[in-house]
Order: C-alpha cells, then structure tokens, then sequence
C-alpha cells in the first residue's frame, strides 16, 4: 500500500480548529470539573495563532499524585 500526504489549510485549520469558541470551552469546562486539588490553576490562553487551555500544579503535587495525567485521562474532545 501506498503512502498517504495530507495537506491542511493552515488559515482555515487554524480558524476552525485553534480558535474553536465551542471546544475550547467544552475543554475549559471539563478540565475544571477533573481539577481535585485548589492548587492547580485552569484558564484560557487565546492569541493570535492559536487557542488553548492551560491546567498548572505544583511539581510536588503532580510528582505525588500524578494530578495533571489524571486530569488529561478525563477530558473527551
């Protein structure tokens, strides 16, 4: 079988996709719901190329319970 190439438009990929309104804030809220601890931070970061949510904890909290890989199990996109 052969080799497949796929080329995405990077205007419209970034459009749709990065700067998704819906799935950044069905992200957003999801990761808050999976948050167990009050020292991990969720918020929107949006700039110009591109849309994201951002979960932080302390090092010692993750190296401990593994509070961030936790959290990422629980989001479905």
């Amino acid at each position: 079988m052969g080799k497949s190439r796929f080329v995405l438009n990077r205007k419209n990929f970034g459009q749709q996709i990065l700067h998704n309104k819906k799935l950044l804030d069905d992200v957003e809220k999801q990761m808050t719901a999976a948050k167990d601890d009050d020292a991990v931070k969720v918020y929107r970061n949006d700039d110009y190329d591109h849309g994201n949510v951002v979960a932080t904890a302390p090092a010692s909290l993750e190296a401990k319970n593994g509070t961030l890989t936790k959290m990422l199990g629980k989001v479905h996109v």
